[in-house]
């Protein structure tokens, strides 16, 4: 979004991961096996997460409705409520299978509780939530080239999370599952060379002006092609103040 987002257009598909809540059991896995892709996830990308995990795998069919719901009626806020549901969850270890919790997000970013409850009893959101989930079980010839790099869903794969599809004059390149930031740049200059690529920022300050919300150290560190520590010591003697969480935090200017 730095670097390109006044030429990008871009539609985020929720996959529904879990649709009803279950014990670890249920489903095969174990508390061990939950908290060391926690640990694998929280050392590989540094965000602040939390590695406990909770008492049972939690739905999360009700926050990529609420997510959906937004974009409909209110897609100026989508991203920012995502980004607060995912706060919630990963950071603070709230569950998205309550619906307090995603009440809670939606206040964080002025969403009034009632109007998102009329958008969440919409048909339209039922269609587009559905129509999401078979567009994410449905992957690109391309994605299955890479078919270690997808997931299982009933007796077929489907796009792992953070997969992308990027598309622009008949040229598409497919990305399935987590790739280094690189490999995202390579992707948009291979599909729009004409592109312009904004530079790097100079400062955190240039960063917390221009982001909608509070960031990690990690996004900073990653903007500026520093490391955390180094991200860490720049936004301290920029006087940002960090709401600390999950073994690290997010910053902001106030």
């Amino acid at each position: 979004m730095w670097h390109y987002g006044a030429g990008l257009d871009i539609t985020r598909r929720m996959i529904v991961l879990i649709e009803n809540s279950a014990s670890f059991e249920d489903v095969g896995l174990s508390r061990e096996m939950v908290a060391g892709n926690a640990k694998r996830l929280r050392s590989t990308y540094g965000m602040p997460m939390l590695t406990e995990p909770p008492d049972r795998l939690n739905a999360t069919i009700e926050a990529c409705r609420a997510y959906v719901a937004t974009r409909i009626n209110d897609p100026a806020r989508a991203d920012t409520l995502l980004r607060a549901l995912r706060r919630r969850a990963f950071s603070n270890g709230q569950p998205l299978d309550q619906l307090e919790t995603i009440h809670d997000a939606a206040s964080d970013v002025g969403i009034d509780a009632d109007a998102l409850d009329t958008w969440l009893a919409q048909d339209q959101v039922e269609r587009a939530l559905r129509e999401d989930m078979a567009a994410t079980r449905d992957p690109a010839p391309e994605a299955l080239a890479l078919a270690h790099r997808l997931s299982r869903s009933g007796s077929g794969l489907r796009y792992s999370t953070a997969s992308a599809v990027f598309e622009s004059d008949g040229r598409r390149v497919v990305m399935p599952g987590f790739q280094p930031f690189a490999v995202y740049e390579v992707a948009v200059a291979n599909v729009a060379p004409g592109l312009e690529r904004k530079p790097a920022p100079e400062s955190v300050e240039e960063i917390l002006s221009w982001a909608p919300y509070p960031l990690a150290t990690a996004e900073v560190a990653e903007l500026r092609g520093i490391s955390v520590d180094q991200a860490r010591e720049e936004l301290e003697a920029a006087g940002a103040t960090i709401a600390e969480s999950a073994g690290d935090g997010y910053w902001s200017t106030s």
